[in-house]
């Protein structure tokens, strides 16, 4: 997906349109996987709101990274630089869900933020 989005950047694919087909294509996939699972739709007023937030936050975010992609940025600089909600998913699973901090954890997550400064030189 991240080099498929570069690709179109690249090649002057207009950004909205672009991301309303993936949207579209995304859709469509999730809707026939239920239809072929026969898996209903089952999901809480609460976990709605929820997945709309989530979904937003991930237009924001999709947006962003074709955007900068449009503005020059190399891919292979923007994509780690976007790899760091994960370092924010680890830190908000400490904080929110109590998660046990370890060592392991504290290297891993130190290794991975390392990783990233190491590819955006």
């Amino acid at each position: 997906m991240a080099f498929t989005g570069q690709l179109a950047m690249k090649n002057g694919a207009d950004l909205p349109s672009f991301m309303l087909v993936d949207g579209i294509v995304f859709l469509a996939l999730v809707l026939l996987g239920m239809l072929v699972t026969k898996h209903q739709f089952v999901l809480s007023g609460r976990m709605t709101w929820l997945g709309i937030l989530n979904g937003a936050l991930a237009v924001v975010s999709g947006f962003a990274v074709m955007y900068a992609l449009r503005l020059g940025g190399e891919g292979s600089i923007v994509y780690p630089i976007r790899s760091l909600e994960v370092v924010l998913a680890v830190m908000l699973a400490f904080l929110v869900f109590r998660e046990p901090v370890t060592t392991t954890k504290i290297i891993g997550l130190s290794m991975g933020v390392g990783s990233l400064i190491i590819l955006t030189r």
